[in-house]
């Protein structure tokens, strides 16, 4: 599941670039579209709770662009879990322990699977 926090900055720095394309101040759009200041600001700063779908709509039409635009190019970080960063940290710890030239071996290893990765 998409981390909702990081999707509403998300949309915040999206709200923020169309606001600034159009050399709009925030006091200025807030009086056009009858929203309170308070509440978009919180919106741009991706704070408090998840934007409303009829903001979004409102922001949406007034900035002419499609509702999902706020969600587009949206790529959560990939936070591991703590079963992955227990993996990692073995794998890693296993490593270090190779001598050189099985690390060199290993490494060419891994970069193989990567671009057999790519090219499928």
């Amino acid at each position: 599941m998409h981390d909702i926090e990081q999707l509403k900055i998300h949309i915040g720095q999206r709200l923020k670039a169309l606001r600034l394309k159009k050399g709009l101040t925030i006091e200025v759009l807030t009086g056009l579209l009858d929203i309170a200041l308070p509440n978009y600001l919180y919106l741009e700063k991706g704070a408090r709770g998840a934007p409303k779908l009829e903001t979004l709509c409102k922001l949406a039409d007034f900035y002419s662009v499609p509702l999902d635009y706020f969600f587009k190019d949206y790529t959560p970080e990939n936070k591991p879990s703590a079963r992955q960063t227990i993996l990692e940290k073995k794998l890693l710890a296993e490593f270090r322990k190779l001598k050189p030239n099985k690390k060199t071996l290993t490494i060419q290893v891994v970069r193989g699977f990567q671009s057999l990765r790519k090219a499928s």
